[in-house]
């Protein structure tokens, strides 16, 4: 899985929350077909997209988090994924009168007979001072069975988390075990589910899910990573940039030796600039737009950020 990472500055008289990653699952292509597993349903094993059918799986791209799906049999193992169910990406809304929260596509996860696991890209929060992880949710109002606490047909779960990667420790957004679902009041509406981690952690949200019926349908959207993080105005030892505030150019000088690598940066972390600088060399800023910026100087084995303003 690809990991996404934040970028910021460790400073304190400018600060941004925003979001950082996640996904509405726009970007995937549709296909209004159901998904054929072909792997073996008594063997837990990867899913992967098949020819022109719904994606279970898809690779980050831009602003979009990327995700991937599992099966794993019951104890006893039943057909699984081989019959054909409607899992992965889709534009076929839980009701009419429930719409996606965000876009017109979201992921349906439905008729598993066995366990459905999606895991989304690992998140790097390194330097943030607070964070978020959130995801919208609809659970299809129809008949579940059993408390989720026997891997059988019959006992349905649904648990989203995050992995605080960092601490060895989950953080539960949702966890359905050890009640029948139509007991918990969450279906037959979307619900936004939010757990807060700690600051300089590596996180992943998971979902697991078990059902046993095409009508036993679960469908999410929205995923949202939002960071809290800052920059402040000190000058850094070894570095020095001006003008700042800018406009179309800025030199870089280094009490160092040796080639730099100059990274500038958005508040939200994205990468909008890279150059290798040697010596006192001018930085063609004239693309950026105004605003203000990180910029990350690496020069052998020291790196230091400071903030840009642009005009």
């Amino acid at each position: 899985m690809k990991k996404i990472t934040l970028i910021a500055a460790l400073f304190v008289s400018v600060a941004s929350f925003a979001q950082f990653a996640g996904t509405s699952f726009e970007e995937p292509g549709l296909f209004g077909v159901q998904y054929v597993d072909t792997g073996d349903p008594s063997v837990a094993h990867d899913l992967v997209n098949n020819t022109d059918e719904p994606f279970v799986d898809f690779a980050a791209t831009g602003d979009e988090i990327g995700y991937d799906a599992s099966y794993a049999p019951y104890d006893t193992p039943d057909v699984g994924l081989t019959d054909g169910d409607f899992v992965g990406v889709t534009d076929f809304q839980p009701t009419a009168d429930d719409p996606y929260t965000d876009g017109t596509q979201g992921y349906q996860i439905s008729d598993v007979d066995g366990n459905y696991t999606l895991e989304f890209d690992v998140v790097d929060l390194t330097g943030a001072t607070s964070a978020t992880v959130s995801i919208d949710y609809f659970l299809s109002e129809t008949g579940y069975e059993g408390d989720g606490t026997v891997n059988e047909s019959g006992s349905d779960r649904l648990r989203i988390y995050v992995r605080d990667l960092t601490n060895s420790t989950e953080i539960d957004i949702l966890d359905t075990t050890g009640s029948d679902i139509n007991d918990l009041g969450i279906e037959g509406a979307w619900i936004t589910g939010t757990a807060t981690v700690l600051a300089n952690t590596e996180v992943q949200l998971v979902i697991e899910a078990r059902t046993n019926a095409g009508s036993e349908a679960f469908f999410f959207d929205n995923v949202v990573v939002d960071a809290s993080f800052g920059i402040n105005d000190q000058t850094a030892n070894n570095f020095s940039i001006y003008p700042n505030p800018a406009t179309s150019t800025i030199n870089i000088t280094s009490a160092l030796s040796g080639d730099m690598n100059v990274a500038i940066f958005d508040v939200l972390g994205k990468q909008v600039m890279n150059n290798v600088v040697s010596g006192e060399q001018r930085v063609n800023i004239e693309s950026l737009n105004s605003g203000v910026y990180i910029v990350r100087v690496t020069q052998g084995n020291v790196t230091e950020t400071q903030k840009l303003v642009v005009r």
